[in-house]
């Protein structure tokens, strides 16, 4: 029971935080009426924690019987090292910005293509972003969450030509969210806005309408669902497969001296010394 406590009182940063951004929209949708509000409640927040629940759980298992499978041509061993405790809030929230970059800079470039984007129909354009956005959200994002449930599952991936220990395709979740493309929304909001004050402003208004699903959603699947992807990861078949084949390496460590015994020091003592005794 202390236990359990103790780590729902990890989440209470990101709860607090994804509730507070979560305010504009409920004012929004409680004036519109009760359907409006739940349909964000369920659009922005159930739609990506459904698609990861099926998505995620199965693609992790197919990760781990894959590694499995092509052991030999990788070239290195992987293994689940033992757990010592979930990532910190500080870790936590910065997965959520690079979901949040991802996510705006992907629909950046796609809405665009799909819809003419002009001062004149801000409004109908700024309603497909959010869409496009919350499906980027549900699923490409997904990647990013099978990248970090992975991470957090222990499992890791030694090379032993390098002698380094690294977290599965790490680099891959970096790239997924890095701000390289930042330039395509900045374009987009400024096609959108007119000038640089209306694209500022449209920007502030997309980030506030998408924050509360990067930080809720990601934080709602750490806490209630991936606790229950890793424990069935860790104690499936291809796990233990991964166990036997891939034994955990064993860091170099100082060599034990045993401790000297009664004969021994006897022996190190002076035969005038052994008389007295």
């Amino acid at each position: 029971m202390r236990l359990r406590l103790s780590g729902a009182l990890t989440y209470r940063t990101e709860y607090f935080l994804g509730i507070l951004s979560l305010i504009p929209l409920l004012e929004i949708g409680a004036a519109k009426g009760l359907g409006w509000l739940t349909t964000i409640l369920v659009v922005y927040i159930g739609v990506p924690l459904l698609i990861w629940s099926l998505l995620v759980n199965h693609l992790a298992s197919f990760v781990v019987r894959l590694v499995c499978r092509f052991r030999e041509s990788s070239g290195h061993q992987y293994y689940f090292e033992r757990q010592i405790g979930m990532p910190g809030v500080s870790r936590r929230l910065l997965r959520d910005v690079r979901v949040l970059f991802f996510v705006f800079l992907l629909s950046a470039l796609i809405v665009p293509l799909v819809t003419s984007v002009s001062p004149g129909n801000l409004v109908p354009v700024s309603n497909t972003f959010i869409y496009v956005a919350i499906f980027l959200l549900a699923v490409p994002s997904s990647i990013h969450v099978l990248l970090w449930t992975l991470e957090d599952s222990g499992l890791r991936c030694h090379n032993t030509t390098r002698v380094t220990v690294t977290v599965p395709a790490q680099w891959m979740s970096r790239w997924l969210s890095s701000a390289g493309g930042i330039g395509a929304f900045v374009s987009f909001a400024i096609t959108m806005g007119g000038n640089l004050d209306r694209a500022l402003s449209l920007a502030l208004t997309l980030f506030v309408s998408l924050l509360p699903s990067c930080i809720l959603a990601p934080t709602l699947f750490y806490r209630r669902l991936e606790p229950g992807i890793i424990a069935k990861l860790r104690q499936s078949k291809a796990a233990m497969t991964m166990a036997q084949l891939f034994p955990q390496p064993i860091l170099p460590s100082a060599p034990i001296v045993p401790s000297p015994t009664a004969p021994t020091l006897r022996a190190q003592k002076g035969p005038e010394e052994t008389r007295k005794t």
